[in-house]
């Protein structure tokens, strides 16, 4: 089975439909790369960042045509076991939707531009590992970094597109994002977490100044107990409770002060003599 998609390098030199080659093979390279690691899990259920990948998808390069500069690819899935499984049948009208949305919540999340699972695939990626998920997003983090090679050299967008539909876009904003760093800033934050994969220690919790959620990480040596914290946070709030505990973290963000994550050092129940009216903020019933 055949999907096509085309790579659109637009703006700069790609509007004289010409590109810089060194830039421009690098964002191929990890535009391609990132797409095979995905296609691997999609089809076969494995997670995987290096190494030999499945025959059950294979990419392959087209020739180069004109509109800013355009790349085609055409990937080929064969029939597996884990894909039929989990989209029920082999054929076009199964597949190509359920690829596509992997693709494009996966990027998506990577990039820092979030998102739903695509409403045409939501039903078929529910049955996905959400770890799996996860673990797979951190892993395309890095060939994605390298799409960005183009990104202000020799061209100012790129386009990853299926037929008519976008799949990602590529600019400084996406680029600035994944070049995030620690500041080395800590900030102590009275919050509530609103979800948690115990696997991957990721997960996300309310930004009380802008009534927002912002994902975090818990830092490996991170304070003892501070999972815990972070899980009866969680399960209070699943319960309808305000779940506030308070959590000491450090800002991971662009060079533009943008904001990717928090890196969480440590977390504790709000102590009794803080209490407002003697009411406990954690098992508090929301309103």
């Amino acid at each position: 089975m055949k999907i096509s998609y085309n790579i659109k390098f637009d703006g700069g030199d790609a509007d004289s439909n010409r590109i810089e080659a060194n830039a421009a093979s690098h964002s191929l390279e990890g535009i391609s790369w990132a797409l095979s690691v995905v296609l691997h899990y999609g089809v076969t259920g494995e997670l995987r960042e290096r190494g030999d990948l499945s025959r059950s998808a294979k990419i392959y390069l087209l020739p180069s045509r004109k509109g800013s500069f355009i790349q085609d690819l055409n990937i080929f899935v064969q029939e597996n076991p884990f894909l039929v499984a989990t989209v029920g049948a082999y054929t076009v009208n199964t597949v190509t939707p359920y690829i596509n949305g992997l693709v494009r919540y996966t990027f998506n999340q990577a990039i820092g531009q979030g998102g739903d699972f695509p409403t045409g695939a939501k039903r078929v990626l529910r049955r996905l590992k959400g770890e799996e998920v996860d673990k797979l997003i951190t892993r395309i983090e890095p060939p994605l970094t390298r799409a960005h090679a183009a990104i202000g050299k020799t061209s100012e967008k790129i386009i990853f597109r299926s037929k008519r539909t976008d799949l990602a876009v590529l600019d400084e904003h996406t680029k600035a994002y994944l070049e995030a760093e620690p500041t080395g800033q800590f900030e102590t934050i009275d919050t509530n977490v609103t979800s948690l994969n115990l696997l991957t220690d990721n997960g996300r919790i309310l930004d009380p100044e802008y009534s927002r959620t912002e994902a975090f990480s818990i830092m490996s040596n991170a304070d003892a107990g501070t999972k815990n914290v972070l899980i009866n946070s969680m399960e209070q709030y699943d319960l309808g409770r305000q779940g506030t505990v308070r959590i000491h973290a450090e800002r991971v963000e662009t060079t533009g002060h943008r904001l990717k994550k928090y890196l969480i050092s440590s977390a504790e129940e709000i102590p009794t003599q803080e209490w407002v009216d003697g009411v406990d903020p954690m098992r508090e019933k929301r309103v």
